[in-house]
C-alpha cells in the first residue's frame, strides 16, 4: 500500500516506535483505569458495540491484535460465541499477563501470542477469518498494519479497527480537542505516577489519527471491500469495517 504524498510519520499518527519505549509494559497494570478514565468509561461501551458486530460474522479463527488487557476478546467470549481459536496477541508482554488474567475463565478456544500488527510474519497467508483491532492503529503504521490484515485474512474475511475520529461538527471536535488537551496530561500524570509518554502519545493520536473518510480510503486503497465506518457518541470514536473480496 502506497500513500501519496504521507511519510511513515505521518502514518503513525502517535509517532510511536515500541522498540523506543515501553510505555506500554510500564503502565499494563493501569492501562484499563487509564482507558476509564480518559474516556469516563465510555470505552466500555465502544467495545461492546464492536464485539456485538464482529459476533455478526462468526469464524473458525478471530485474530485481535494489539489486545492490550483483552478487551474486545472478553466482550466477544461473552457474547458466546466458540470459534476454534481466538488469537489474543500484542507486541507488550505485561499487556498480555493482564488480558491471561482476565480472561483465563471465559471458557473460550483462546491462544496468546507476541506478535507484532506490523508484521504478522507468524501467520500464514488467508488464515483468518476475522480481524480485529482497537484503539491500536494509531499507534501503528497503518500501511503496515493493514496491508498485513489483508494478507492473514481469508477471502470474504472480515476486518474490524475501532479507533479516535472526528465528530463531524467542527466546533464540537475543536471543544472536545480542547478538553481532551486540559485533562489527558493532569489525568494521566496521576494515574501513571507521572509517565508522560503514557498519554502524551495517546493524546497525539487522538489529534492526528485521519478523518472517518480519509482512513475509509486508505482501506479502500490497500483493497477492501464493502468499507464503512458507524461513529459512536457523535463521532468520538468510529467503527471501521470492511471485507477481503473473493
Amino acid at each position: 500500500m502506497r500513500v501519496e504524498g504521507k511519510t511513515a510519520t505521518h502514518l503513525n499518527a502517535a509517532g510511536f516506535r515500541s522498540e523506543r519505549d515501553d510505555v506500554f509494559g510500564r503502565i499494563a497494570g493501569r492501562y484499563d483505569l487509564l482507558c476509564d478514565l480518559f474516556s469516563v468509561g465510555m470505552h466500555r461501551l465502544w467495545k461492546r458495540g464492536m464485539a456485538r458486530r464482529m459476533s455478526r460474522h462468526p469464524g473458525e479463527v478471530v485474530l485481535d491484535v494489539a489486545s492490550g488487557t483483552g478487551d474486545i476478546p472478553l466482550r466477544l467470549a461473552r457474547r458466546g460465541g466458540r470459534p476454534r481459536e481466538l488469537m489474543v496477541t500484542d507486541i507488550s508482554d505485561n499487556m498480555l499477563a493482564m488480558a491471561r488474567r482476565k480472561l483465563e475463565s471465559c471458557g473460550v478456544n483462546l491462544s496468546f501470542r507476541i506478535l507484532d500488527a506490523e508484521n504478522l510474519v507468524e501467520l500464514p497467508d488467508g488464515s483468518v477469518d476475522v480481524y480485529s483491532i482497537s484503539f491500536g492503529m494509531k499507534i501503528c503504521d497503518r500501511a503496515r498494519v493493514v496491508r498485513e490484515a489483508m494478507r492473514v485474512l481469508k477471502p470474504g474475511g472480515r476486518f474490524y479497527c475501532l479507533e479516535a475520529a472526528r465528530i463531524p461538527a467542527r466546533w464540537l471536535h475543536a471543544v472536545y480537542l480542547a478538553y481532551m488537551s486540559w485533562c489527558m496530561p493532569l489525568i494521566g500524570r496521576i494515574a501513571t505516577g507521572g509517565d508522560a509518554s503514557a498519554y502524551l502519545y495517546l493524546l497525539r493520536g487522538v489529534r492526528e489519527f485521519p478523518d472517518q473518510r480519509e482512513f475509509a480510503g486508505e482501506l479502500r486503497d490497500a483493497g477492501f471491500a464493502d468499507v464503512g465506518w458507524r461513529n459512536m457518541t457523535l463521532g468520538i470514536v468510529a467503527l471501521h469495517e470492511g471485507r477481503k473480496p473473493g
